[in-house]
């Protein structure tokens, strides 16, 4: 049964295709008509003469006016009418194929064209502008174009609604800078295009993302006899606050109330969310109550825009006193509400606080949604309950949802943070199964938990399989595999794929260099770090005082305490300041080497930039002073600290043990 049915939709497409493409030579003279009916046509044509519409007229136009009309009412009406005489107006006709275009019936409308041709029955400039119409609903503009011709053909001249239909269907087909060309061409040529038109390449330009060519489309319907609208204002304004430029959606927004157009619930629920998403949440508010104020009532999106943008600054209680507010207004909070909520909730930890609110959503009619799971999911794995988050994902399939490769990217992080490793390549392998892409967070997820749990061919495995799948490995791919091989002793394989990569952004990446160094010196190739170290100098990069410790805590290891000192001093020449780990691991690795003056020297710098020593470094210390005089005056004449204080708590601790 399935068979036959593919095959009957196949076949039907086909019929359409060979049905318009016999329709593009039909439409190109249409005047023609064959042989055995050119008599009757030339009795049709006589008789089409522009009269008073009869009763019957009059009923059809009225049926088609109310919007009640179905496709076989339509088609008995056309053939009453095409054998009514005198041939009724095409006024009528035009209200038929009107209607049945409407219904979505578009190779109907073409098929009684095609009779309506037959009977001699000459089309006006409104039957092909229905006729280009259901050739761009059709994704067939090109044979709408063909149509334009025959407008042109006729001598009719084509209308604003010629304009409009074209444009509309080459955006349809995602052709929108051809639109934009057509229509500008269409001008130059007299055709002007009206608010609709304009409406249409606006509303296109936005969703490509082209703001500025819509605000430059905007600016010449201004210029012309247009009578611009809140429509196009909206469209412009939201297209702007998704790009983020917030100054001059507002720009926009006073020039509308300048211009006297009024704004309405969908432009300020635009200005609102946009100031929200960048934190300008005063404002926000202004403009929420400005609209108020106007009387415009605000809806669930402008009441969502505000409770996140609350959320987002992590003031929990005024996001919680906006949705009281929109109870109490009786707008239903939805899906979305709850979802920000629960989100935000969960980020936070507040877990039980969320599953409260999941509660709440459920009695209230309203059913979660995959991305409230994954929040929740999230809020589980964050506060250490594993369990319930796997409850949660067990859910989703129960109540008849779908994971997203999100949901198992939660979970699979749960799992990891946990080295719970066969569960996490389960769930990975499920992924495969249900036909989810694992992404690049997925696999760094696992290659970082596997090389943490000391899996490196596990690790590395996946890591080739990654490639194989087409996706290519990223700063953090290379950052957490690198940092596994490094730290598992595998110091050789991780510089090969370092080699290996020839990525500029690996490259210059202080981070990834910063690890490489870290296993060269626990490696004891102290050579080998000091050139790495060296040659990111003479690339530009700037090392921030992590690779700088990393390299003086390597020097410092062996014994290399002054050559540590001097990189302290290179470090500061080199514009990165030393910061306390800086100063407290060459200080212990002097008092190490017994080095007690040069130790001493590196205190009193560290304490005169107001660094403190650390507790390595104080036992050292207090250790030291109680057995040589010396070291304790020296100590004790340092700014900033007194490692004298500590003795008596010490010395009561002792005391205590004896007791």
């Amino acid at each position: 049964m399935l068979q036959k049915n593919v095959t009957f939709l196949t076949g039907n497409a086909i019929q359409k295709i060979k049905f318009l493409y016999s329709f593009s030579s039909t439409c190109t003279n249409p005047s023609q008509s064959s042989t055995s009916t050119s008599k009757t046509s030339e009795i049709r044509r006589r008789n089409n003469v522009k009269g008073c519409p009869n009763r019957f007229e009059y009923y059809v136009r009225d049926q088609c006016r109310s919007g009640r009309i179905k496709l076989n009412d339509a088609v008995q009406y056309f053939d009453k009418l095409i054998q009514t005489q005198p041939m009724p107006s095409i006024d009528t006709f035009n209200h038929l194929l009107g209607s049945i275009s409407k219904l979505g019936c578009y190779l109907d409308v073409f098929s009684l064209y095609k009779k309506m041709g037959l009977a001699g029955i000459e089309p006006d400039l409104c039957t092909l502008n229905t006729l280009i119409n259901c050739c761009c609903h059709l994704k067939n503009v090109n044979s709408g174009f063909g149509l334009f011709g025959e407008i042109l053909k006729r001598g009719l001249k084509p209308d604003p609604m010629t304009v409009s239909t074209l444009v509309k269907g080459l955006c349809m087909e995602g052709r929108v800078m051809n639109a934009v060309q057509l229509f500008d061409e269409m001008t130059e040529k007299g055709v002007q295009g009206d608010v609709f038109a304009y409406g249409i390449l606006i509303n296109w330009l936005c969703k490509i993302c082209e703001t500025g060519l819509a605000l430059e489309m905007h600016r010449k319907m201004l210029k012309t006899n247009c009578e611009v609208n809140v429509f196009t204002y909206s469209m412009i304004i939201d297209s702007l606050c998704k790009d983020g430029l917030i100054s001059e959606a507002i720009d926009i927004f006073t020039e509308m109330i300048g211009g006297g157009v009024s704004p309405d619930v969908i432009v300020y629920s635009s200005l609102i969310n946009g100031l929200c998403s960048a934190g300008r949440l005063k404002e926000a508010v202004s403009f929420f109550d400005e609209m108020v104020g106007r009387g415009i009532p605000a809806d669930a999106v402008t009441y969502n825009s505000l409770i996140h943008g609350f959320c987002q600054l992590d003031l929990r209680k005024e996001a919680i006193i906006i949705f009281n507010q929109m109870i109490a207004q009786e707008i239903s909070p939805d899906v979305v509400t709850f979802t920000i909520l629960i989100d935000c909730l969960c980020k936070k930890g507040k877990v039980g606080e969320a599953s409260k609110l999941l509660g709440l959503m459920v009695r209230l009619g309203k059913e979660p949604n995959v991305f409230t799971y994954n929040s929740l999911i999230y809020g589980f794995c964050l506060s250490g309950k594993l369990d319930e988050a796997v409850k949660i994902f067990t859910s989703i399939a129960i109540r008849g949802g779908m994971h997203n490769v999100t949901t198992y990217n939660m979970l699979i992080n749960g799992y990891c943070k946990n080295l719970m490793m066969d569960d996490a390549m389960r769930l990975f392998r499920e992924m495969h199964h249900n036909s989810l892409k694992p992404t690049n967070v997925t696999y760094n997820t696992l290659i970082g938990a596997l090389c943490q749990a000391g899996k490196i061919r596990t690790a590395q495995n996946l890591f080739k399989e990654m490639k194989n799948c087409g996706l290519s490995p990223n700063l953090c791919t290379y950052s957490v595999l690198l940092d596994g091989l490094c730290k598992n002793g595998h110091i050789e394989e991780a510089l090969n794929i370092f080699e290996s990569a020839k990525c500029l952004e690996l490259e210059s990446s202080i981070e990834v260099l910063s690890i490489l160094i870290y296993g060269l010196c626990r490696a004891g190739k102290l050579e080998k770090a000091r050139k790495q170290l060296d040659d990111l100098l003479k690339k530009g990069l700037v090392p921030d005082a992590v690779t700088y410790n990393i390299m003086i805590n390597g020097l410092c290891k062996k014994g290399l305490v002054s050559e540590a000192n001097k990189l302290l001093l290179q470090m500061e020449e080199n514009g990165c300041l030393p910061d306390s780990i800086s100063f407290n691991t060459i200080v212990q690795g002097y008092l190490r080497e017994n080095e007690i003056d040069k130790a001493m020297q590196i205190l009193e710098q560290m304490c005169n930039k107001n660094f403190l020593p650390n507790d390595a470094v104080t036992s050292m210390l207090l250790n030291l002073v109680l057995v040589d005089e010396q070291c304790r005056v020296t100590v004790e004449s340092l700014p900033n600290f007194s490692p004298m204080a500590l003795l008596p708590t010490r010395f009561d601790n002792v005391k205590q043990k004896e007791m």
